[in-house]
């Protein structure tokens, strides 16, 4: 049983961390062949340990423009490149940046496609003999590499999972993905990471209706040390993302710098192009009962350690849209309980006055300031009603360990292998092996 898994620099860099837990569940396969794409000069300088000796990684470099100009010259013996380029010359707007966009994308997966059958070769993969399954983790151009690499390995099934900026077309440059229709023909399946995701490609492409699923993301259970109730208005919250316009970092500074009535101790966890900007604005604008510290590109196991020693009591992401936000299963799973705009899947994960508090996807700087003072000034017992709840919705709903089994089951399946058969393949699913 052969996986080949698709996706951007994994393991190199800091790309993909939550792909470092779902890893751990494709032992049920023999052979895990990594390909780790548009790897950067500097990433290479860092590899994540990978779970045993049967995962083996290739790295395809990014490279110039100049070689995807040269491999644009695929595209002119790629039938589905005529059949795109049909499409978006029926479009109203932006027709010339989306066909430059269409044979970029067309020529890097050329590119990257004949890296990987080079690599593939030299390993002894049999095309007439060897089977399994390609799996592509994002849903952008990656699965076009993978059915470019099934021709010639045609044994292989190709399948991707879709999250949040590879879905939704509105978040790209023209509001445009090439090749969507053209994937969903030709991909066995794609796994959407919430219903939201599933709800919004149905709708647009609803002939392909029984390929699109739900395989929910999910977080590595820990010891749980329920975060203690605010007391004396004093409240300690955090932020993980990456500080850009999309997440909205700002807000959380702006809304802190209205609160004169209270202690509040604010850590974010993430760098990003507007790291300076809000940094400046705090240094200019948050009163001296704000206290905030800014922890930069933080290892995600460090920051689940920090959350583990429960000394933060409220979550916060305000972003602009979102996939399914990561990020709040992972405080949840700490009992950290969750405010959070009410974009993308969000609402599938906090209900609000349950798990925390959703709020309106425009609302604004005071909003939030509210939800803050709110939060500060709780009584013990309305905060452990909070804390507890999150902690059970994650332990329901988003632990990794049930999440990843099941989708491996559902990776065996799609790669033609049926569910175990064996005794020791079938501990690898229940967790057997692990006792």
């Amino acid at each position: 049983m052969n996986l080949i898994l698709l996706a951007n620099a994994f393991p190199y860099g800091d790309w993909e961390p939550y792909l470092e837990t779902e890893i751990k569940y494709y032992d049920c396969f023999d052979k895990v062949q990594i390909c780790s794409l548009q790897v950067r000069k500097e990433q290479m300088n860092r590899i994540r340990e990978l779970p045993s000796d049967k995962y083996h990684v290739f790295s395809v470099r990014k490279v110039s423009d100049l070689i995807y100009i040269f491999y644009s010259f695929f595209a002119l013996a790629d039938a589905n490149f005529y059949m795109e380029m049909l499409e978006v010359l029926k479009m109203k707007r932006s027709i010339l940046k989306r066909l430059i966009r269409l044979a970029v994308y067309v020529s890097r997966s050329h590119y990257e496609a004949g890296r990987i059958l080079t690599y593939l070769r030299k390993t002894g993969l049999n095309a007439d003999k060897d089977q399994g399954l390609i799996y592509s983790y994002r849903f952008e151009y990656q699965p076009y590499v993978g059915l470019l690499i099934q021709k010639k390995y045609p044994r292989f099934k190709v399948v991707s999972r879709a999250h949040g900026y590879d879905l939704y077309e509105e978040r790209n440059a023209e509001a445009y993905i090439p090749m969507r229709r053209i994937l969903l023909k030709k991909l066995d399946k794609v796994f959407m990471v919430s219903e939201d995701g599933r709800n919004y490609l149905r709708k647009k492409y609803p002939q392909f209706d029984k390929k699109i699923l739900v395989q929910r993301l999910g977080t590595v259970g820990r010891k749980y040390i329920r975060a203690r109730a605010p007391e004396n208005q004093k409240i300690s919250i955090v932020s993980c993302s990456n500080v850009i316009p999309l997440k909205r970092v700002g807000m959380i500074a702006g809304s802190l710098s209205r609160i004169k009535d209270i202690d509040v101790y604010w850590t974010h966890y993430g760098e990003g192009i507007l790291s300076d900007e809000i940094k400046d604005f705090c240094r200019r604008n948050l009163p001296a009962n704000i206290h905030y510290i800014f922890r930069g590109n933080v290892a995600n196991q460090k920051i689940l350690e920090e959350y583990s020693k429960g000394v933060y009591q409220l979550f916060i992401n305000v972003s602009s849209a979102e996939g399914i936000p990561v990020s709040l299963m992972e405080a949840m799973s700490f009992g950290i309980p969750c405010v959070a705009t009410d974009v993308g899947g969000t609402n599938e994960i906090l209900k609000d006055g349950k798990e925390g508090i959703l709020l309106n996807a425009e609302c604004s700087s005071e909003d939030l300031a509210q939800v803050i003072r709110r939060f500060a000034r709780m009584d013990a017992e309305e905060y452990r009603m909070f804390s507890e709840n999150a902690r059970m919705n994650w332990a329901s709903r988003y632990n990794a360990d049930k999440n990843y089994r099941t989708f491996a089951k559902c990776l065996i399946h799609e790669a033609g292998f049926g569910l175990p058969v064996n005794r020791a393949q079938a501990a690898r699913f229940t967790g057997e092996d692990r006792i």
